[in-house]
This record gives structure tokens, sequence and C-alpha cells, in this order.
């Protein structure tokens, strides 16, 4: 009774991995347009907060215009971050998971999709592995 039962091969149902594929996708596209227009705001909210106070008679406070300096140079390194989050981030993501949908695509179109395996995870973290190499 030591036999071993052969598992059929997993059928992938090409439509919905595509679908779940593209809903990843758009989620990935979603965040970096929050974290862009909410960074944006931000910034512009602080930036007119401290052109309002930097301005004299305004309910008899007034900020010097170094602490204003101080004030702009730190937004600006915030900035300068969320660059660097969105660009080798976020981007990457969702480029990784567009590689993704591309793949999947062209394998459908040329008859190989039945040999395809999930592989999104795997191509999002080719996208990382010129700026972040795994440490094995």
């Amino acid at each position: 009774m030591d036999e071993q039962q052969e598992m059929p091969p997993a059928q992938i149902d090409i439509q919905n991995l595509w679908e779940k594929y593209e809903d990843i996708a758009m989620h990935f596209n979603d965040l970096l347009m929050r974290l862009r227009s909410q960074s944006l705001a931000g910034i512009a909210a602080i930036a007119t907060l401290v052109g309002i106070f930097a301005k004299e008679d305004v309910s008899g406070f007034q900020i010097d215009w170094l602490a204003a300096t101080a004030i702009l140079v730190a937004l600006a390194l915030f900035w300068i971050a969320i660059f660097f989050l969105d660009i080798f981030y976020y981007n990457r993501l969702l480029g990784g998971a567009v590689d993704a949908i591309k793949q999947l695509e062209s394998r459908s179109l040329s008859g190989t999709a039945r040999d395809l395996g999930i592989n999104m995870s795997t191509i999002i973290d080719r996208k990382f592995e010129r700026w972040f190499p795994k440490f094995n």
C-alpha cells in the first residue's frame, strides 16, 4: 500500500490568472498614485503654512527666514526620500507586475500557456535584483 497516487499536472485557468495579475498591477499603480498625490499635497500644505507665517503681522507670529529655509530644506529632503521610494520600490513592483502580464499574454497567444506556472513574484523579484541583490 505504499503506492503513491500521481497527481495530475495543475491546470491553470489563463483568464483567471490574467485577471489576478491585472488586479495586482492596478493595486500597485494605485499605491504609486496615492503616494505621489498625498506627498505633493502634504508638501504644498506645509510650504503654504511656512509662507503665511513668514509674512509679517500674521497674528503676531513671525518665523524668521532662517527657520523657513530650514523647514523648506527638510521638505526637500522628504521629497527626495519619496522620490527614491517611488522609483526604487513601487515603480519596480508595478513594472514587474506589468512584465508578468505581458509574458502571460504572449504565451497565451503562442499556445504555450499550458506549461505556464504562476510567476509574478519571480518576475517582480528580478526587477529588484539589480539594486538589491539577494544575501544568500
